[in-house]
């Protein structure tokens, strides 16, 4: 089983940003494997990667917005800046080699993919397809 799964509890129906979350929990899986292998150095190089790739698709939803108008910018952009954040902290502490990544980083990962999808992706997607914005 994988750690994030990739059902109808992350499907937001935007062809988009779909295309984007999938790609996020492949390689968060992929994360997941190489931290329980114990491969340091690959996880560190996905981990960075993983980062530089979210704050590419945190771009591409703030741009929908912005073009859609959406009500929910600031609060959905304020959760975007917060979360990112957080890894690019982490991402520094790891490339100083003061941290490494651990499986509670990853849950806190997950924790917040799920929920983020449920209170504020969806909402987005929806707003998106009502307006006819792929």
């Amino acid at each position: 089983m994988a750690f994030l799964e990739w059902n109808d509890e992350a499907i937001v129906n935007h062809q988009a940003m779909d295309t984007e979350h999938k790609k996020m929990v492949d390689d968060t899986n992929k994360l997941y494997e190489y931290v329980i292998s114990n491969k340091i150095e690959e996880a560190n190089k996905l981990f960075q990667k993983i980062v530089d790739d979210l704050e590419t698709h945190f771009g591409m939803e703030e741009n929908y917005m912005k073009i859609s108008k959406i009500p929910q910018y600031i609060s959905h952009k304020l959760e975007h800046d917060r979360f990112y954040n957080k890894v690019r902290s982490l991402l520094t502490k790891i490339n100083a080699g003061k941290k490494t990544i651990t499986l509670d980083h990853l849950e806190v990962v997950k924790t917040w993919f799920y929920n983020h999808i449920k209170f504020n992706d969806r909402k987005l997607a929806n707003f998106l397809n009502e307006n006819n914005i792929k």
